[in-house]
């Protein structure tokens, strides 16, 4: 399954609308294309302390120095963040709480968000 067949374009339904909506606001378009296919997908980090995670209903402790996996895909379609989060909205008003730049994005001032390469 391609991307362009996973993802609901909503009212960019056709190039002539996705190109006049780019030309309109090329960085919001971006953001937004980032949002749902972010260039990097998940990062891997380290527990420095042990977890009970709960996975399928079931419970397990998990020691520190686990390496642990977290998807940025995922939390980028959140719903609980971005109203229709599986749907192409580059007009949505909280593009900059998109994790595909480390935090949130395009502040103003840079240092208030973290700047890694996971």
């Amino acid at each position: 399954l391609s991307h362009a067949k996973a993802i609901k374009f909503g009212q960019y339904d056709t190039s002539p609308k996705m190109r006049a909506r780019y030309m309109q606001d090329p960085a919001s378009y971006i953001r937004e294309t980032c949002r749902l296919d972010p260039p990097v997908q998940s990062a891997t980090g380290v527990l420095k302390q042990m977890a009970c995670v709960t996975l399928a209903g079931k419970e397990f402790d998990l020691p520190a120095g686990t390496l642990n996996q977290y998807v940025v895909s995922m939390a980028n379609r959140d719903p609980a963040i971005f109203d229709e989060p599986e749907v192409f909205k580059p007009d949505r008003i909280n593009l900059t709480k998109a994790l595909t730049w480390n935090g949130a994005a395009f502040s103003e001032e840079e240092a208030c968000y973290p700047r890694i390469c996971p």
